[in-house]
């Protein structure tokens, strides 16, 4: 069969032309045939009717020079019905309309030439995206706002380090440990590197952190395994030079655990929910029940300033230089939709409702479970602040809570007619997911994820009680053996799915819609198995690996990693020139580079941002906040990606 992909040689094209030559134009092309058979396993297979070649248009001008009118028209094809979505809608990418006036027809002639001459096959032709070598960086309002903005955040750094360093009498690390004696002062120090350094690197010493600490090591663990399987995805996304290999790995039953990997996610809202309720139930015994819903607002705003600056700050990021930092053959399709994606719909990020409007045009795609988190957030702490209100109704209002969690997902597979798993196709990777029916309703929506977010709620219920009534899980050999079991059965509960892969089932199916509400919710209520063994330390050697201090700072670090390692994986991956050979042991190394640079990037963030804003935000709201809470360490409520959901006394006066 054709290559699905073939790329001449960019650098090459776009030297500079000699004197009376066009300028170098490069272009990648759609094309269209007819390979119906081996295509029609869409599940596993790649669709080998659309090719994506990069074609240097001065070899192809060469190429055809020489053909007769009779030939050429013999090599062109008329645009026919195609059924699938192979390309962007116009007026993402900028000026693809010229382009394609200009360009179409030679294209078309030289691509259909090496076609018939090696295949005996004809396509149909369009133009994706173009590159000229006359192509200049063009600067606008955005782009300098942009480096306004990170200016200003470093002329701040810069002067709070001054003077934190300047009044600091002793010339003692110490300084930079201790709160200072006036408000005015930690104001003026809240974005001093040294205070902010040592904030990061701090180990929390009261007993729930110390309790709560391998979530640092499980954060860390999950953004890396995260990166893992976006470099799976991008694997599928950029030109390889074995891209059977990908096909003949989705025939093997254990290529279900990598399939199924975007399960990890889960990981980090059952650990938002077990720290909602833990620290939730603190702040309750605190106010001896005495908890009014005029709390929700205040700890809504309280979380959307945590984790808004870092994120939006991204977001810019995306709109305005990402594009203009590489070039190559992919990079207008890897990085200029994401600049026009965010400009357009940066707001939907901002709302945190990107996970349902515009999820096809994503804006930093990963943000979707930024929105779908914040939104359980607010509806679990509405049931957190009800349930304090009308105890005697506690356990049938966590009862409808967990029904919903489960049964809203198998209604909604039902009726969208979708299979009993969330099916992550090759054909679909292929264009990043944007288009994905299973991604957009049975992967990112808010009522498909709702179910492991609660059932990490009631892990964090059950601990409180546990602690109340003095009970020790460590001392049980029942609990201990299945806690050692559902380490083994998790993993291995994604293998069924297989068979979703390999038959066609009719829908709608009343029993996949079950089925899959009730294996999407297994890894939550897996997880909470999982957390409340490390909490009690049913397994001495791994809780001790797990606090091992080097997580810590990197578990802090790890919101940081989330939202930049797309951009850093996109520079590794949109800007190769040719296919590329992936062995296992490049792919590892590209891991662990990216892992590497995602969490370099986010210290610099969390110097220059998050930290900062943390502490002001900490000033903003101390009228709410208990007086005796840790002034130096602020990570006494924090939600799965290191962010803080609920401070002790947020609003301990305001009830």
């Amino acid at each position: 069969m054709p290559k699905l992909w073939q790329m001449d040689d960019y650098d090459e094209c776009l030297e500079s032309p000699g004197p009376g030559e066009p300028p170098g134009v490069y272009n990648r092309s759609e094309l269209w045939k007819l390979i119906e058979e081996f295509s029609s396993d869409y599940k596993r297979h790649y669709n080998h009717q659309v090719l994506k070649w990069g074609v240097c248009i001065k070899r192809c001008q060469k190429a055809i020079e020489k053909l007769s009118p009779a030939e050429r028209n013999a090599l062109t094809v008329e645009p026919f019905p195609i059924d699938v979505r192979y390309k962007l809608d116009d007026g993402i990418l900028e000026d693809i309309s010229t382009y394609r006036e200009a360009y179409q027809d030679v294209l078309e002639i030289c691509v259909n030439k090496e076609l018939n001459d090696t295949y005996g096959l004809v396509a149909y032709t369009e133009i994706l995206s173009c590159n000229k070598s006359t192509d200049e960086v063009v600067i606008d309002v955005l782009d300098m706002s942009f480096l306004i903005v990170l200016c200003a955040l470093v002329c701040f750094v810069t002067l709070s380090s001054w003077y934190d360093s300047s009044i600091n009498y002793k010339r003692t690390s110490d300084h930079y440990r201790q709160p200072l004696d006036s408000k005015r002062k930690m104001v003026l120090v809240s974005f001093s590197i040294q205070r902010n350094w040592y904030r990061l690197t701090s180990r929390s010493k009261d007993e729930l952190n110390q309790k709560l600490r391998f979530f640092h090591a499980f954060r860390f663990l999950t953004i890396v395994l995260v990166i893992f399987g976006h470099t799976s995805l991008l694997l599928v996304v950029t030109p390889t030079t074995d891209l059977e290999k990908h096909e003949r790995i989705m025939h093997s039953v254990g290529s279900m655990i990598l399939t199924n990997g975007g399960q990890i996610t889960q990981t980090f809202l059952g650990m938002s929910g077990v720290l909602l309720a833990v620290k939730f139930c603190s702040f309750s015994e605190k106010r001896k029940g005495k908890v009014s819903f005029l709390y929700v607002p205040f700890a809504i705003l309280y979380r959307y300033v945590r984790l808004t600056p870092v994120y939006a700050f991204v977001i810019l990021l995306h709109a305005t230089w990402l594009l203009k930092l590489q070039t190559g053959p992919l990079w207008r399709w890897g990085a200029e939709t994401e600049q026009t994606f965010c400009r357009r719909n940066w707001w939907t990020n901002l709302l945190y409702i990107n996970n349902y409007v515009h999820a096809d045009e994503p804006c930093v795609q990963q943000g979707w479970y930024l929105g779908a988190e914040f939104q359980i957030f607010i509806i679990a702490l509405i049931v957190l602040v009800t349930i304090v209100k009308i105890p005697r109704a506690k356990v049938l209002i966590l009862g409808l809570v967990l029904l919903a969690g489960y049964v809203i997902p198998a209604v909604f597979i039902y009726y969208q007619k979708l299979e009993g798993t969330y099916l992550v196709t090759l054909e679909a990777q292929r264009y990043l997911l944007w288009y994905d029916k299973y991604y957009l309703h049975a992967y990112i929506p808010t009522h498909i994820n709702f179910g492991n977010y609660i059932q990490g709620v009631l892990t964090g219920l059950v601990y409180n009680e546990l602690q109340k009534r003095s009970i020790n899980l460590a001392q049980s050999k029942v609990f201990s053996i299945v806690w050692h079991l559902t380490i083994v059965i998790l993993p291995l509960s994604w293998l069924p799915s297989y068979m979703f892969y390999v038959n066609d089932f009719p829908t709608p199916s009343v029993w996949m819609a079950a089925y899959f509400a009730l294996s999407k919710n297994l890894y939550g209520f897996g997880m909470g198995i999982i957390i409340l063994g490390c909490i009690y330390g049913v397994n001495g050697v791994v809780k001790r690996m797990l606090n091992y201090p080097f997580f810590e700072p990197l578990g802090r670090l790890t919101y940081g990693a989330f939202l930049v390692h797309p951009f850093v994986m996109r520079f590794m991956f949109a800007s190769v020139r040719a296919p590329v050979h992936y062995s296992d042991l490049l792919t590892l190394s590209l891991v662990f580079g990216a892992t590497v640079m995602s969490y370099l990037m986010a210290l610099v963030l969390c110097l220059l941002i998050e930290l900062p804003t943390s502490a002001l935000q900490n000033h903003l709201f101390r009228s709410f906040e208990d007086q005796k809470s840790n002034r130096v360490d602020r990570e006494s409520g924090t939600n799965g990606t290191n962010q803080t959901l609920i401070i002790p006394g947020l609003a301990g006066k305001q009830s």
